[in-house]
């Protein structure tokens, strides 16, 4: 989906925690964005640690709020197995 330049201005990132994974820590962060019916977002993983090739690893689309707020807030619900289950099928 292309944004027009208006609601491309109003994406977000979120910080949401810290997860220990594959050997090292993971930042993870809530990317949403407004949609038709109020906001959409994913997941988004990247290594906390410097690497030689540090790789960001993009969710599919699965969370949706009225508000960027409502997004976030169910987003930190997210247990970390669940977390940590999504970063292992993105690799």
């Amino acid at each position: 989906m292309i944004l027009a330049p208006e609601l491309a201005r109003r994406r977000m990132v979120s910080p949401i925690r810290l997860l220990h994974a594959e050997g090292g820590p993971w930042r993870v962060a809530v990317e949403a964005w407004p949609g038709r019916d109020g906001w959409q977002g994913r997941f988004v993983f990247e290594p906390s640690r410097s690497t030689v090739m540090p790789v960001k690893r993009e969710g599919p689309v699965r969370l949706r709020g009225a508000t960027p707020e409502d997004l976030v807030a169910d987003a930190h619900d997210v247990p970390e197995a669940r977390l940590r289950a999504l970063l292992w099928s993105l690799a």
